[in-house]
């Protein structure tokens, strides 16, 4: 099983630099936060309490699903987002696209350090492993989410991901919004119509790869 690379040493201080040279960048640039395209790593010398610990991924058994969600988790908190990308399987990627899914999760880079998982329950169920967790969100209210898993190879990986569905569609908004006005609404009601059809659209491309598949997320 790999190692995800906010836990090999060299990384994980590659990681931290690069966030912290990321941040003192966006202190001079326009944040344009309020639609999710702000950038903001953990910080290098006062990591958040949120932040997944290497003695918290240990905590699990080598092989393990839990092992591997939570070393995902970490590389979206480190914003490594190819190593993030990986741990979707091949066939997934194939279908969402790898630039759609390293796109969509960029929409909530700011907030991943912030989030810590607590694992909820581990379901196994016709050779599929869901890892369900929750999420304390900043307004305090608590989310819950799931990552569906296949061993492939003799590594986990993701064929669902409950909160990927809503940054496709965010991610496909912003690109049109981008493509035709240069800029990025303020409010959801200024969203254009054809990125609303576009967002629509992302948002299927799961639901569309696990019908092929004739998988039930649920």
């Amino acid at each position: 099983m790999r190692i995800g690379r906010a836990f090999r040493g060299s990384s994980r201080l590659a990681a931290l630099r690069f966030a912290a040279v990321l941040a003192a960048v966006l202190l001079g640039a326009v944040s344009i936060s309020a639609c999710g395209n702000s950038a903001e790593g953990p910080s290098a010398s006062t990591p958040p309490s949120n932040i997944v610990k290497r003695s918290e991924v240990n905590g699990y058994p080598d092989g393990s699903a839990e092992k591997a969600f939570l070393e995902y988790w970490s590389s979206l908190q480190y914003q490594a987002w190819a190593e993030a990308a990986s741990y979707y399987a091949p066939s997934f990627r194939d279908a969402v696209g790898t630039a759609a899914i390293v796109g969509a999760k960029k929409v909530n880079a700011p907030s991943y350090p912030a989030l810590k998982p607590e694992i909820a329950e581990v379901v196994d169920k016709g050779g599929l492993t869901t890892v369900k967790y929750t999420l304390r969100l900043s307004d305090g209210t608590l989310e819950r989410a799931a990552v569906t898993w296949e061993k492939i190879g003799g590594n986990w990986q993701i064929v669902f991901d409950s909160r990927l569905d809503a940054e496709l569609n965010q991610f496909a908004e912003n690109r049109v919004e981008l493509a035709q006005n240069g800029v990025l609404p303020t409010s959801i009601d200024q969203v254009s119509p054809a990125a609303r059809r576009a967002g629509a659209a992302a948002s299927q491309r799961q639901d569309l790869f696990l019908q092929s598949l004739d998988l039930n997320r649920s």
